[in-house]
C-alpha cells in the first residue's frame, strides 16, 4: 500500500508481474476459479480508466481513503464514484500512523468515507511502527480503531499489513479479524492458527488494463458469494403490514 510519507528501508519485496490481460496465481497450489483477482489503487496511480479495469477481469478494487488524521487521498472521490459505476466491488482503506491520536484517525475516516450497501469492508493498513510506542500498546490502539469503525459502519474491519509487520507485532492478536497480507516471494502469506486471511496481495507490480504505472494485485480466497460476506448487507426490509381491508371479513353474499 502507499503512505504520503517516505517509508524507505523498512521491506524488501520480491516481484511477480501480471501481464495485461492474463491472471496468473503465483504460488498458490489451488484452483483459481475458486479466487477473485483484484487491485489497490491510490494517488500514485492517478487517474484511473475504470472501463478498461473491468474490461480486464478485476472484480474487486480497494482505494486510499485518508492517513493519519488529515490526509486524505486526492484521487479516493473519483476512484470511488466511478469504481462503482462501472460495476466493481470498491472498498476503502485507512492508513494508519501509530503516533498520531486515534480518535482523530477514526473521525477523519467516517467523515471522508460514505458506505454503502454492497461496499467492502473497511480496511485498517498496517506497516509502520513508532520506537516510542509498545507493541502493547500500539495493539491497544489498533484495537480501539477497528471498534470505533465498526460500531459506526456496522462491519468488522479488515486488517491489511505486510508478513513481516504480521509475524512481529499482529500474529496471533486479532482473532476474529479477516487479514489481508502482502507477500510477494511466490509463496503464500503463512499465517497464525487462530487468524483467518481473505485476501493475498501477491506483487506490486501488476500491469493492468486501465492504469499507467504498476498497481498492488491481489486474490480474494472465495467466489463472489464468499466476498460480499465481507461487504455491507443490505438494509432488511420488514414485511409490509397487511391492511384492514385485507384482513376484514365480510359475510357472505347469499
Amino acid at each position: 500500500m502507499a503512505s504520503f510519507f517516505t517509508t524507505a528501508g523498512w521491506r524488501t519485496f520480491t516481484a511477480t508481474v501480471l501481464l495485461a490481460g492474463s491472471i496468473t496465481l503465483m504460488g498458490a497450489n489451488t484452483n483459481s476459479s475458486n479466487f477473485l483477482h483484484g487491485i489497490d489503487v491510490s494517488r500514485y496511480q492517478a487517474e484511473v480508466n475504470w472501463e478498461h479495469v473491468k474490461e480486464s477481469n478485476i472484480s474487486f478494487a480497494f482505494m486510499k481513503a485518508t492517513e493519519g488524521d488529515f490526509l486524505r487521498d486526492p484521487y479516493f472521490k473519483r476512484n470511488w464514484e466511478l469504481s462503482r459505476q462501472h460495476g466493481i466491488k470498491r472498498g476503502a482503506y485507512h492508513f494508519y500512523l501509530p503516533w498520531v491520536n486515534v480518535d482523530q484517525q477514526i473521525e477523519l475516516f467516517k467523515k471522508t468515507v460514505d458506505l454503502q450497501p454492497g461496499d467492502l469492508a473497511p480496511v485498517l493498513d498496517l506497516e509502520t511502527f513508532a520506537r516510542d510506542i509498545s507493541d502493547a500498546q500500539m495493539r491497544i490502539d489498533i484495537k480501539r480503531w477497528l471498534v470505533g469503525i465498526e460500531d459506526h459502519y456496522g462491519i468488522k474491519p479488515i486488517i491489511y499489513t505486510y508478513q513481516g509487520f504480521y509475524d512481529k507485532k499482529l500474529r496471533g492478536h486479532f482473532a476474529g479479524y479477516k487479514f489481508w497480507i502482502a507477500r510477494y516471494k511466490n509463496e503464500e502469506p503463512s499465517t497464525h492458527p487462530n487468524d483467518q486471511m481473505a485476501f493475498w496481495q501477491y506483487s506490486e507490480k501488476g500491469t493492468v488494463k486501465g492504469i499507467k504505472t504498476p498497481v498492488d494485485v491481489n486474490w480474494f480466497y472465495g467466489d463472489i458469494n464468499a466476498l460480499n460476506t465481507h461487504c455491507l448487507p443490505q438494509p432488511s426490509v420488514a414485511p409490509a403490514a397487511a391492511s384492514s381491508s385485507a384482513l376484514a371479513q365480510t359475510e357472505p353474499a347469499f
